[in-house]
């Protein structure tokens, strides 16, 4: 995982970004993105558990686009309009696309099918 990132390092898991997100992610808000990087630390230190689905939530699981056929679930950690899609690969969680400029509450298909098909070289 060379060309990631790593975000924060917990008890529990370890969060990573690529640097395709972490460019779209300097230019976002700052107390979005501040939120987001708390959220991401709950969840290092003790996953899901302390996050409700205002903060972090399943999206879908949807194919890596391999000849497998392999689904990844595809989470969302969430502050306001910021959006950072990704998964957990081991217990490492990958976050590999942005929506910066969510407007609902549904997540963008397109955004979520890219960030699984990114995940496929973690796998």
């Amino acid at each position: 995982m060379d060309e990631t990132i790593d975000l924060c390092e917990g008890k529990r898991f370890r969060v990573v970004m690529t640097r395709a997100v972490a460019k779209e992610f300097k230019k976002a808000e700052a107390k979005e993105r501040a939120r987001c990087k708390k959220w991401m630390g709950f969840y290092a230190e003790d996953g899901d558990t302390n996050l409700d689905k205002q903060k972090f939530r399943f999206e879908a699981r949807l194919p890596v686009g391999d000849k497998k056929g392999t689904r990844v679930a595809v989470y969302a950690f969430k502050a306001w309009q910021l959006r950072l899609y990704g998964s957990l690969i081991g217990n490492t969680f990958v976050v590999t696309e942005i929506d910066t400029s969510k407007k609902s509450d549904r997540a963008d298909s397109k955004k979520l099918k890219s960030a699984a098909q990114k995940l496929c070289p973690y796998l």
